[in-house]
């Protein structure tokens, strides 16, 4: 829907016809007139009208000439053109078409005829240009997903590679370990040899993490989820990033949950997504801090995660789970976080799927609460818990 009124060029060589016309339409659309073709195209380079009322019999250019040179012109390639004439035969308005006409009106110009046609033919060409805007957001949104599953082919294929080299980086590792345990037995207390032992622990604790969550991601079968162990291991590996690890404050307050039967992987992207986003929103924020808790009772499982982020404005609050929607920039800028639009609609999908709800309260300024709530739903599958 357009937001400012439709734009209509007059071309007729007859003074007092072109002012009837203006006059008759000029309330409800943004009208200007020419007096001829030159004048016309004149005024076309700083005009870009949707509608052209054009008079055929004119000084110097007649209405058919003019018609194809707008017709070739691509800037104007969507606008519709209306023919004025005072000639009825089926000849004229044949090679009217054939230059580009979409219609004709004849002398003497009915008021209410005119005023009937221009309605039409702009709702006409506001339908188009809808269409046309449609189409070109959709082939942008199918080119952004295609590569986004290109990518995703690519990461999961990285992604085993990657389990295999962390895999491997577990032998060099138990050795600097014992290694590491022989020195402080020679050295005990010396502070470097425990800072060595720490950073070693943590590395172990990392590799398990990883080696878990590419064992989980790969099993399309429903297991025993604990949701508790799921977020830490997921809070684990946002440990790579170094604002989240020295800048962002956490708090964790997971009670006891009940078992959950579901796919893993739905519920480590679907969590991993509003951690992310919980993170991305408090780049700039003076004392970030993520607080993430969880609690049930006889139906439901709830789980929130909230933040000290630069909050959701109210009019985006509605779109914030639109796929492709996203006020990140696709382009990193000075180390901003980037954004596709696509996280927190998978997740709410996700979500979905089993029942459950993803709800938001937000402050523009302040943060986000982003709040999961699932049916409680008794075991069915394997007793292996994950």
């Amino acid at each position: 829907m357009k937001d400012q009124k439709n734009k209509i060029l007059i071309v007729e060589d007859s003074k007092s016809l072109a002012c009837l016309m203006r006059d008759s339409l000029s309330e409800l659309y943004d009208v200007k007139e020419a007096h001829s073709g030159k004048e016309a195209l004149t005024i076309l380079e700083y005009f870009l009208p949707d509608l052209i009322l054009m008079d055929i019999v004119m000084p110097e250019m007649d209405g058919f000439t003019l018609c194809r040179k707008v017709r070739d012109d691509q800037r104007f390639s969507g606008l519709k053109i209306i023919m004025v004439s005072g000639k009825r035969t089926l000849e004229n308005r044949l090679k009217g078409y054939e230059a580009g006409a979409d219609d004709f009106l004849v002398k003497p110009v009915e008021i209410e005829e005119l005023g009937a046609k221009v309605k039409i033919f702009l709702k006409i060409k506001n339908l188009e240009d809808s269409l046309n805007s449609l189409n070109h957001n959709l082939n942008e949104q199918v080119k952004i997903r295609s590569n986004q599953l290109w990518e995703a082919g690519k990461m999961a294929a990285l992604g085993k590679y990657t389990a295999g080299i962390v895999h491997n980086l577990n032998n060099p590792l138990q050795s600097i370990m014992g290694y590491a345990y022989l020195i402080s037995q020679e050295y005990p207390g010396n502070k470097m040899v425990l800072s060595l032992m720490t950073a070693a622990e943590t590395m172990k604790d990392m590799i398990a993490t990883i080696l878990h969550n590419t064992a989980n991601e790969t099993n399309s079968l429903a297991v025993l989820i604990d949701f508790n162990r799921l977020l830490s291991d997921q809070m684990n590996l946002f440990k790579a990033s170094s604002f989240f690890k020295h800048q962002v404050s956490k708090k964790l307050t997971l009670k006891p949950l009940p078992e959950y039967s579901g796919i893993y992987s739905h519920f480590s992207q679907s969590l991993g997504n509003l951690i992310k986003n919980a993170i991305d929103a408090m780049h700039d924020s003076e004392e970030p801090k993520l607080e993430i808790s969880t609690s049930h009772d006889s139906e439901m499982i709830y789980i929130t995660v909230s933040d000290t982020g630069d909050g959701i404005a109210p009019e985006d609050l509605e779109r914030i789970f639109d796929p492709f929607y996203t006020t990140k920039p696709l382009v990193s800028s000075r180390g901003k976080p980037t954004g596709t639009g696509l996280g927190l609609a998978s997740s709410k999908e996700m979500i979905e799927s089993y029942g459950g709800t993803i709800t938001v309260e937000s402050e523009k300024g302040k943060g986000s609460i982003f709040k999961i709530s699932l049916p409680y739903r008794k075991p069915t599958c394997s007793r292996e818990t994950v």
